[in-house]
């Protein structure tokens, strides 16, 4: 009783104390792990649902479910005329969720069976300027602390860290605690518990072509330093695909973007990770630095049953050979420890999917038809990663 007077204390003396929401605690699981799925809908305005295997709904957000007061600035971009749910997290042994949704990088409560707290924004970071505008992904950190990456092409983009106490008041522009720079266009970030690192996923160099040298797809790992807090840069841990490609062959002759990574995925209870770019999958062996399998050799051996989504994934590349591309965009996979995986693969020509596949024995099967989606994750802890 009282730790809970105290954890409210100190926003009874604040003018802002309407924005300041206590921590929510872990409570049971609601259902049995890997039937909940998470899928974020672009849309006006952007849907994030929480679902089961047959899409069957247990939860959604949307903005006008919010009625908690919030700063005029956060109000805005939470209100933008913006389409994006781009990101999905799990969070807080599932009492929270992560997301990018309209022009906010969100963290919001997820306690369905407490309505006095479910959906309160505990984070909000607006994106509404020229270094998060593109911003694709986040991921907690331990001591209530989240990154970000910018998702940018310059030199210096790469990753911020926050502070996501939800003991803090909510900013448009909170203090950026910690800025690492030098990895480009990041679309998928990991925590590692057991190696105490942030994996990050983007290119070495300008993904849109505006570099003088070719883009290759790279995964760095960031060590944690639990006596700081921060993250450290160490060239020991820079990995790069050993090809670079431009992507002409799906949108033309003369297209000046390199094939780049969009999803950074382990494997539950080994140290890999499976990784997909704009041309296809490739598996990565944390202990040895080494990427051990390419597209087809990776989902005959991790992903027994995936199909092609549509039968256009073809062309001729910049210098005429014709090539089939069957693993080609996908931005969202997520493999369960059952087995089971699903994923989100955009149409091409295109940056987004219109449903989600799932995998089960197997056998592949739709859900979600009909949405425009970026990502569905399962809604869970992976054996083996579990998140701060």
């Amino acid at each position: 009783m009282l730790a809970g007077f105290l954890a409210w204390f100190p926003c009874l003396f604040e003018s802002f104390a309407d924005y300041c929401i206590p921590p929510i605690q872990p409570q049971e699981r609601l259902r049995r792990p890997w039937q909940d799925i998470i899928t974020g809908v672009y849309g006006h305005p952007p849907l994030l649902k929480i679902h089961d295997r047959d899409g069957a709904v247990s939860w959604s957000f949307h903005r006008d479910d919010v009625t908690q007061s919030l700063p005029d600035d956060v109000h805005t971009c939470l209100f933008a005329n913006s389409n994006d749910a781009t990101e999905v997290k799990y969070m807080n042994n599932g009492t929270s969720v992560g997301a990018v949704y309209s022009d906010l990088i969100l963290v919001m409560n997820h306690t369905p069976r407490n309505a006095a707290t479910d959906k309160l924004i505990t984070f909000a970071l607006c994106r509404r300027n020229d270094v998060l505008w593109n911003a694709h992904t986040l991921e907690p950190l331990p001591g209530n602390l989240i990154a970000v990456g910018t998702t940018g092409q310059r030199a210096w983009d790469g990753i911020l860290v926050y502070n996501a106490s939800a003991a803090n008041n909510l900013l448009a522009n909170p203090p950026i605690l910690q800025n690492i720079t030098g990895l480009r266009a990041i679309h998928g970030l990991i925590w590692d518990e057991q190696g105490q690192m942030l994996w990050a996923a983007g290119t070495d160099a300008a993904a849109d072509g505006s570099d003088p040298v070719p883009a290759y797809g790279t995964i760095v790992g960031y060590p944690w330093d639990s006596s700081t807090g921060l993250l450290s840069k160490d060239d020991r841990y820079v990995y790069k695909l050993p090809e670079a490609y431009t992507i002409e062959t799906e949108w033309g002759k003369g297209y000046s973007w390199w094939a780049g990574l969009h999803d950074l995925v382990p494997i539950p209870g080994q140290r890999k990770f499976l990784v997909s770019e704009d041309r296809g999958l490739h598996a990565f062996d944390i202990e040895s630095g080494q990427f051990t399998e390419h597209y087809e050799n990776v989902t005959n051996k991790y992903l027994q049953g995936f199909e092609v989504t549509t039968d256009d994934r073809h062309g001729h590349d910049g210098d005429g050979k014709w090539e089939e591309l069957p693993q080609s965009d996908l931005k969202s996979f997520n493999v369960a420890p059952d087995g089971s995986f699903i994923y989100v693969q955009s149409l091409w020509t295109k940056f987004r999917g219109f449903h989600t596949s799932l995998v089960v024995h197997g056998q592949r099967r739709k859900i979600n038809i009909g949405d425009e989606i970026y990502r569905s994750r399962w809604f869970g802890n992976l054996d083996g990663w579990p998140k701060p």
